[in-house]
C-alpha cells in the first residue's frame, strides 16, 4: 500500500468539543475519509455543538480538502460549528489564511485555544448565499 494516499483519522473529546484528528495529506484521493469522520461527528448529537478538525499532522491540503471544509460548514452549520486546529508555518496554515478561511471558521493552534463547546447561537446560522 502506498502511504502517500493514506489519511488516518481518529476522534477524541477535549473539554466537551468533538475533535477529528487527521494525519496525512488531505487531497482528492483522501478527502472521503475525512468527510465520513466529519459527517459522523456533526450528526452524533442533536443539540448544537462544536467539531474541530485537528490538522496539525496534515502536511498538505489541496482544493478538494478546502472544498470539503466549506461543504461541511454549509451542510451542518445549523447544528455543528466547525473549527480548525493547525500547525504554525505549515502549508495548510498558508493556504487557509490565503483563502481567508479564518474569517468564517475558528482557526487556532491547539485544542486549548478553542473557544468552548458552543461559541454562540449565531455561529450556527447558515452562511450567506
Amino acid at each position: 500500500m502506498n502511504d502517500e494516499n493514506v489519511l488516518l483519522v481518529h476522534n477524541y473529546d477535549h473539554d466537551g468539543i468533538s475533535i477529528v484528528a487527521a494525519q496525512g495529506d488531505v487531497d482528492l484521493s483522501t478527502q472521503e475519509t475525512l468527510r465520513k469522520a466529519l459527517e459522523s461527528s456533526c450528526t452524533e448529537q442533536n443539540a448544537p455543538h462544536k467539531v474541530a478538525v485537528d490538522m496539525r499532522e496534515v502536511p498538505f491540503i489541496d482544493s478538494a480538502g478546502l472544498a470539503l471544509l466549506v461543504e461541511i460548514r454549509k451542510r451542518f452549520g445549523h447544528k455543528c460549528q466547525l473549527a480548525l486546529i493547525i500547525a504554525a508555518r505549515s502549508q495548510p496554515e498558508r493556504v487557509l489564511k490565503l483563502g481567508r478561511f479564518d474569517t468564517f471558521l475558528e482557526v487556532c493552534y491547539s485544542p486549548d485555544e478553542l473557544s468552548g463547546p458552543v461559541a454562540s447561537s449565531s455561529a450556527f446560522a447558515p452562511p450567506a448565499q
